[in-house]
Parts: C-alpha cells; structure tokens; sequence
C-alpha cells in the first residue's frame, strides 16, 4: 500500500476537522434559532415565583414579574435608532420584592430631541409587568470607558457593559447579603405602562439559512477529501 505524504496528510485533516466542526455547528445554531422562532411567538407566560428561573429561563421567554418600579438609577443606552431617529433605550431596575431581586426593565426607546428627565419617572406602587426575558446588550464598538455615578438619577451610557452594570446596581441597591442582581433583563410588553416605543422584532437568522451553510462546508469537506485522494493517485 502506497505511503501518504504526511506533511499534505495532516493540512487536509486539519482542514477536513475544521470544516466538519463549521458543518456541525451551523446545524447547533439552526436548531437554537428554531427555539427561539418558538419562544418569540409563544404566547405562554411563566410567572417568576422562584429567584432562579430568572436565570434558568431561555432568551424571549414570557415572564410574569410582580414588584415595582425604582426612581433611580435609570441607565439610558445611546445612539438607538428608530425610524431613522437618534434616542436612547431606557433600562430602570424592578425590584422584585418577595424574593429580594432586582431586574433592570428595558421601558423602550426615546427620542433624544425634546427629552426631559421628567419622562424617566415611574410609579413607585407595587404592580406586576409582563415582557419577555432577555441577554443585555452586547457591545459592539466599544467607545472608552464607560463612567456610572451613585449620585446620579439617571445616566447616558455608550454601550452596556454587563460586568460593570452589576456591579453598579448591586453597590448601590442591594444593602443585604441574600440581595441579588438578574443578569438577565426584561423587554416590557408593548401593551405594558410605563414605558415609551417598544417595537421588538429582533433580527434572527432563519434556520434555513443555517442549514445551507453546514451543506456548503459538509460539501466543501467532501471535495477536498476527494481532491486529497486524486492528487494522491496522481503522484
């Protein structure tokens, strides 16, 4: 039996591992965005009466949460753009008192022209909201770093830097030592009070297209074994 080369041998076992790993995992991401297709049109609500399903329950899950509001302090997440306008997310903490929790709300976007910091008041009255579970933003350019002050009622932020987020809300509101954080927050329901323009339709890949990437990298990991064994035969 003829000898394989074996510097060519293990260049197209690397790729043919790498590629086959791509296949594989475009097929995992397939199957976790046809959850979340799901969970975006399920309209069942899980009512939170346990401190670890919020951290249990999947991304755009419905949650049932009963507390109230705090005055401060209000986060507002910049250059957010609706309609071709420039405003900001507004995230204001829930707690949720029965099991010490606090979760920051996202109320919706506002327009940065004509804001006021009158708009950010909540009621502080205990009262329940219903929205859908979900990861804080994630950075896309990060811009410096970002500056939280105790002192102020409410604060711009360039991006939402999860670490130092909770870190922040925990200093300032947790005062006992059972106090704890979500590291989730919720996306209030468009029929919610208390909040301004919320419109969320989030950009998910389809499966589909998911699927049609593994068959390109399963195909192009066939071709090269092919390509691999004829140059072979040939030398």
């Amino acid at each position: 039996m003829k000898k394989l080369p074996l510097i060519p041998s293990l260049i197209t076992l690397f790729f043919v591992l790498l590629m086959s790993y791509l296949g594989f995992w475009q097929l995992g991401r397939a199957e976790e965005k046809e959850q979340m297709l799901v969970l975006l049109a399920d309209d069942n609500i899980t009512q939170i009466k346990d401190r670890s399903q919020l951290q249990d329950l999947p991304q755009y899950a419905n949650i049932e949460i009963t507390g109230h509001y705090l005055q401060q302090p209000q986060l507002l997440l910049d250059n957010q753009v609706d309609n071709q306008v420039i405003g900001y997310h507004v995230f204001t903490p829930f707690k949720l008192d029965s099991l010490n929790t606090t979760i920051m709300v996202n109320r919706g976007w506002i327009a940065k022209q004509g804001f006021e910091p009158e708009m950010l008041k909540v009621n502080g009255l205990t009262t329940t909201i219903v929205g859908k579970s979900n990861f804080p933003p994630q950075v896309g350019i990060q811009l410096g770093e970002i500056e939280l002050d105790q002192q102020k009622p409410y604060q711009v932020m360039t991006y939402f830097d999860k670490p130092k987020v909770s870190q922040f809300l925990h200093g300032l509101i947790c005062k006992q030592l059972d106090c704890l954080v979500s590291s989730n927050i919720l996306w209030l329901q468009a029929d919610q009070a208390q909040g301004f323009n919320r419109d969320w339709n989030p950009v998910i890949m389809l499966p589909s297209k998911h699927i049609a990437y593994a068959v390109q990298w399963f195909a192009m990991t066939i071709v090269l074994i092919g390509l691999f064994f004829y140059w072979v035969r040939k030398s």
